[in-house]
């Protein structure tokens, strides 16, 4: 009787089950479904990456402030004072953006003219009122003080000094009937304008790269139809390259030092001290005589005091 040949595994073994192929459900279940899961999830990701990108764009914060929901605009108002008031290089590009800053003084513009308008109306109402307490008329003011400021105090964070010729207008505005409010209002925009004088003046510490893709941007703006929009880039470019100026575009230009001369008439005490200060960051033609005026000034005038100081 012939021997089995060694390599022969001979019969199988009793006991093991059948050898099958996989099926297609259990090639699914092993490899597709996972491979959709871990789509789903990568899907998932970089749509949430481009919507947090999103929200960190000028537009989305325009878009914050202009809400009609308050909680909107002051949500969005606080995200925004977080981003600009960061001293790290990334934020460059937020205060470096002409068209940003730009966008933002039109806001304030707008939210000084129609603070002007209200004061209108109310100075009419407290005129037909006998009531001896007419002060409590301007209370519903104090929002759209309290947006003028924020907004004057975000422009100070920019190195385009676009907001200059609005904040020098809420300045020279010192014939409102709440006397108060408004005096209170004109040193907020002051520190406003001490802070713009400040990014002004580091400018200079930017990178070549980014201050020459702002000054771009300003002479893009300054030739822009909208001609208030224009007079603020070429305001900016007035302080940081007067070089960039298009030519005959100096008449349209807001000299701060001019509005500050101004402000050294004050009657409030305090707006002239702050005068004072704010030429420690802005120069021009005025500064040397109207400093000379304010080291003689003797302290006449009023020097309101807060509500609660009284």
């Amino acid at each position: 009787m012939a021997s089995a040949p060694p390599n022969d595994p001979g019969p199988p073994g009793a006991g093991l089950p059948p050898v099958q192929p996989p099926s297609g459900r259990f090639l699914a279940q092993l490899f597709v479904i996972p491979g959709m899961i871990i789509l789903v999830l990568v899907v998932l990701y970089i749509g949430s990456q481009m919507m947090v990108s999103a929200q960190h764009e000028p537009a989305y914060f325009l878009q914050q402030l202009d809400s009609d929901n308050e909680d909107i605009r002051w949500r969005g108002a606080s995200d925004l004072a977080q981003i600009l008031k960061r001293t790290e290089p990334a934020t460059l590009r937020w205060k470096t953006d002409p068209k940003f800053a730009l966008d933002i003084a039109e806001r304030l513009d707008l939210t000084f003219q129609q603070l002007l308008k209200k004061e209108k109306a109310i100075a009419a109402q407290a005129a037909a009122t006998e009531d001896k307490n007419k002060s409590l008329l301007w209370r519903p003011l104090q929002k759209d003080r309290d947006r003028l400021a924020y907004l004057a105090a975000t422009l100070g964070e920019f190195h385009a000094p676009v907001g200059a010729p609005v904040l020098c207008a809420i300045l020279k505005h010192d014939a409102s009937p709440d006397l108060q409010g408004n005096t209170q209002q004109r040193r907020m925009i002051l520190w406003a304008l001490i802070n713009m004088g400040v990014s002004v003046n580091d400018f200079a510490k930017v990178p070549a790269e980014s201050r020459q893709k702002l000054i771009a941007g300003l002479k893009d703006e300054a030739a822009a139809a909208d001609v208030a929009r224009a007079a603020r880039a070429r305001t900016a470019l007035y302080y940081l390259d007067k070089s960039a100026l298009p030519h005959g575009a100096l008449e349209s230009v807001s000299k701060v030092d001019d509005t500050l001369a101004y402000c050294a008439l004050a009657e409030d005490q305090f707006v002239r001290k702050l005068t004072a200060l704010s030429f420690s960051f802005w120069d021009g033609e005025q500064a040397e005589p109207t400093l000379l005026k304010l080291a003689a000034d003797t302290g006449w005038g009023t020097l309101l005091k807060d509500e609660e100081d009284k």
